[in-house]
């Protein structure tokens, strides 16, 4: 099962954002970063210079079933 955890950039691309920006931390089931959203639920960079704080939990998913992950995101509003 993987997770995924809404997160606030305090970093974006290594600038500070303009306004508060929110995206999504996806962990493997070892609690290991595999994945980062922003958000709009897009895939970016993880290595591109951003530091950021978890805000909450949104749940966890089958890796196998993707079509949970893009369920938890819209619960969240994305999509």
């Amino acid at each position: 099962m993987n997770s995924v955890d809404k997160i606030r950039f305090l970093l974006f691309y290594s600038e500070a954002p303009e306004a508060t920006c929110y995206g999504y931390l996806e962990l493997n089931r070892d609690g290991n970063m595999i994945a980062l959203y922003n958000s709009c639920g897009e895939e970016i960079d993880m290595f591109g210079g951003h530091e950021f704080v978890r805000v909450r939990a949104l749940g966890k998913f089958d890796d196998e079933d993707r079509d949970n992950f893009y369920s938890l995101l819209e619960s969240d509003g994305v999509g």
